[in-house]
């Protein structure tokens, strides 16, 4: 009887499908190496902190071509696909991948904002709607300041400029609410006499393709800065603290666009830096007790593990670890997309976000760094709901506080 009735909901073409349209598709034939073994679920560290957390079931239901079941399962919306379970699998089966695919070639829309957020970006060039007069305004405005505050009549943020070395992507965020910012991570570059330059056509890091996963509409919004690099001539891409925009950018170069160029996220490029002396750092500028979060995408997917580490060790006096951290630290509970999700999902945000403010509280840390700007916003959301009274701070801030400028 069981098997009859499974026969009148199974959809015996649903496996192969999913198979046929996963990207990259050299990983199509990871579900024949399922072992339904549960090692994923073991290792997810969410497994049993809120229900629709199961990744071995999900599978099974792909597996037994439960297609109905599949498209409606809160799964595909709650994971964050941080890849602690691709981490534990015997057979390395990439979840993340799995997500992507059906939330992205089956026709399904995400909750909340986030396509919208995605359409914005293709319409406008960034996922605010940010007019270029806008941009140039405002990175105008932010050099007036910092020549002021810095009493460098000279300082400079260049933008369009041909030929230089450097093309750093920021965040609209960056432009838009925290121009500040623009000073700071330009101050570093200047002090460091590189070659760089902004592009008044691609000034957002971010890439919400790699949420909705509909890589058509992740390609076009990639081609707004390999456009940019090709026009202006530049010989390599920074991207800001961003951790989904970097690893965006480095899964397209293989999947989308093929970028034959190098791409660093801000952690790589400060670390460089300082190692080859470009910039003189003093930590005593920096007293406070700093923590930090691993971001999943920079360093569980990128493998940037020991540039934020080093930076900070020669930044801060005191820097202490959590536990587990680097490519074991728990997930913020805002990747994926989450935070663009609205309500709906904001109840699993902060369930997993209790993990999170657990750990950061048995630091003892008065200063966070989240070199990613979605978990950036996470943390503050989960600093705000559990009083935990620190302030959530990027790398580069530190960095530019410890200057020592001759």
């Amino acid at each position: 009887m069981e098997a009859l009735a499974l026969n009148k909901v199974a959809d015996p073409n649903f496996r192969a499908e999913v198979m046929e349209k996963i990207v990259p598709q050299a990983t199509k034939m990871d579900f024949n190496y399922c072992l339904s073994c549960g090692t994923c679920t073991a290792g997810c560290v969410f497994g049993d902190v809120h229900d629709h957390s199961d990744p071995r079931q999900f599978m099974r239901k792909i597996l037994l071509g439960l297609k109905d079941e599949v498209l409606n399962d809160p799964f595909v919306w709650v994971c964050t696909a941080c890849g602690r379970c691709t981490m534990e699998c015997p057979m390395g089966i990439n979840m993340a991948n799995v997500v992507r695919c059906i939330r992205g070639k089956f026709g399904l829309t995400a909750p909340g904002t986030l396509q919208q957020v995605a359409n914005t970006h293709l319409e406008t060039g960034n996922q605010m709607g940010v007019p270029v007069e806008e941009f140039i305004d405002t990175v105008e405005w932010m050099e007036e300041e910092a020549q002021d505050d810095y009493e460098d009549p000279d300082f400079k943020v260049p933008v369009d400029q041909k030929g230089a070395e450097i093309l750093f992507i920021p965040h609209p965020r960056e432009v838009k609410y925290y121009p500040e910012e623009i000073k700071i991570w330009s101050r570093i570059f200047n002090v460091a006499g590189i070659s760089w330059t902004l592009s008044s056509k691609a000034f957002d890091v971010t890439n919400f393709g790699l949420f909705n996963g509909r890589d058509d509409e992740a390609t076009k919004i990639f081609k707004f800065t390999d456009d940019a690099v090709k026009e202006l001539g530049v010989k390599r891409v920074v991207t800001t603290e961003c951790g989904h925009g970097y690893w965006a950018f480095k899964f397209g170069a293989q999947h989308w666009i093929k970028a034959d160029y190098p791409i660093q996220h801000m952690l790589e490029f400060l670390a460089e830096l300082i190692r080859e002396g470009k910039i003189k750092v003093d930590k005593s500028k920096n007293k406070e007790v700093v923590t930090l979060h691993d971001p999943c995408n920079v360093v569980r997917k990128a493998g940037v593990v020991d540039e934020p580490r080093y930076i900070l060790n020669q930044v801060c006096e005191n820097f202490v670890e959590m536990w587990p951290n680097g490519p074991y630290n728990f997930c913020c509970g805002g990747g994926g997309g989450a935070l663009a999700m609205g309500n709906e999902i904001k109840k699993y945000r902060m369930k997993k976000g209790k993990m999170k403010a657990d750990q950061i509280r048995a630091t003892g840390a008065e200063l966070c760094c989240a070199p990613c700007h979605n978990c950036f916003d996470q943390l503050n959301d989960i600093n705000k709901e559990f009083d935990l009274g620190l302030n959530i701070v990027h790398v580069y801030q530190l960095v530019e506080k410890a200057l020592v400028v001759e």
